[in-house]
């Protein structure tokens, strides 16, 4: 058996003073199976830079489909 990456989203975490408890999560689905970690961060950096936050935590998320693999 064996895993099978179908499915990628990022949840960004921005932090503002005006948000509940300082912080605020956004999920964002569908992203490319082989983006780059770096590129990850740019998109959230620039969205809290057009949000005037500051970006506190940035995690991929990853559902795997297991698999059987032929022998």
């Amino acid at each position: 058996m064996k895993f099978e990456l179908t499915e990628q989203s990022i949840q960004y975490t921005f932090g503002n003073k005006r948000y509940t408890n300082g912080l605020k999560s956004r999920m964002i689905k569908n992203v490319k199976k082989d983006a780059a970690a770096a590129d990850l961060k740019k998109v959230g950096q620039a969205i809290a830079g057009l949000q005037e936050d500051s970006l506190d935590d940035v995690i991929l998320v990853q559902k795997q489909r297991v698999i059987e693999v032929a022998q």
